[in-house]
């Protein structure tokens, strides 16, 4: 796992500063401030253990620094300006000053650090409702675990309404966490449907049921009009959370908060157009 730290372009001089201020720091003058007991201990005749002490600190002090100076050059870290990044990773949504790693289904995409798999996540359900209306969806409702069993009893409602149009490319999926479901409906147009459609996509070139709804959508003759999506996210992508929490600028439990992530269903009702 790689760790990209996006600074300003002169951020980077920093950096290299604060590793020659380590190069050059005077132990042995750091120790002497820090004994205040020494003149007792001369007075005293503990010379010897005033000796002892000082090499002691000296070593967990210079051990200290090889530490930091290490962690300052680890290989899995990469610190790059804005404007390198944004060279380097020319993909990559709303980059800005901020801790990234890769993306996990694309090289040239960094994902924040924080608040990482939500992030993704919502990134998948997003593409989803793109690919959904690229494939002639007239209206599509989302709902969570929650609001899915509910409706099972007639008691769903919808509380969030968004009107769209067939190029959608917005962060819809982040209403859901606010109102639990969301009721999105396209122009209702009739669409021509991009034989590489699901080729192009990050999340579900592979997902069979998509593909299985892709296909039917294709053939003119008996398309699906109707059908519901079950989204789920489980994948770690063998993320390395103690690693991250390192570097994160905010305390966070990515952990935990995976971990309330994967137990999350979200159930896509979608009605094609005819």
């Amino acid at each position: 796992m790689i760790i990209i730290k996006v600074v300003h372009s002169n951020s980077n001089h920093e950096v290299q500063k604060k590793l020659l201020a380590l190069e050059n720091y005077d132990v042995k003058s750091f120790v002497r401030k820090r004994l205040p007991i020494e003149k007792s201990l001369v007075e005293s005749g503990n010379k010897d253990l005033l000796t002892r002490i000082t090499e002691v600190m000296e070593r967990t002090v210079s051990k200290l620094i090889n530490d930091i100076r290490s962690q300052f050059e680890e290989e899995n870290v990469e610190i790059l300006s804005l404007e390198a990044a944004r060279q380097k990773y020319p993909t990559t949504h709303n980059l800005s000053i901020g801790t990234y790693t890769l993306h996990p289904y694309d090289s040239k995409k960094l994902t924040r650090l924080e608040h990482y798999h939500s992030n993704l996540a919502l990134e998948k359900d997003d593409e989803l409702i793109v690919l959904l209306g690229r494939m002639g969806a007239k209206t599509l409702k989302i709902t969570d675990n929650e609001s899915f069993d509910k409706s099972r009893s007639g008691n769903l409602g919808v509380t969030n309404v968004a009107v769209v149009g067939t190029r959608v490319d917005a962060d819809l999926s982040k209403k859901v966490e606010a109102g639990k479901d969301l009721l999105v409906t396209f122009e209702g147009n009739i669409v021509d449907i991009d034989p590489t459609l699901l080729k192009q996509s990050l999340w579900f070139t592979n997902d069979s049921r998509l593909n299985a709804i892709f296909e039917s959508r294709r053939f003119s003759q008996n398309k699906i009009e109707s059908y519901t999506l079950r989204n789920t996210y489980t994948e770690t992508f063998d993320f390395d959370f103690v690693l991250a929490s390192r570097y994160l600028a905010v305390d966070l439990d990515l952990k935990a908060e995976y971990r309330s992530l994967s137990k999350k269903e979200r159930f896509f009702h979608v009605e094609f157009g005819r």
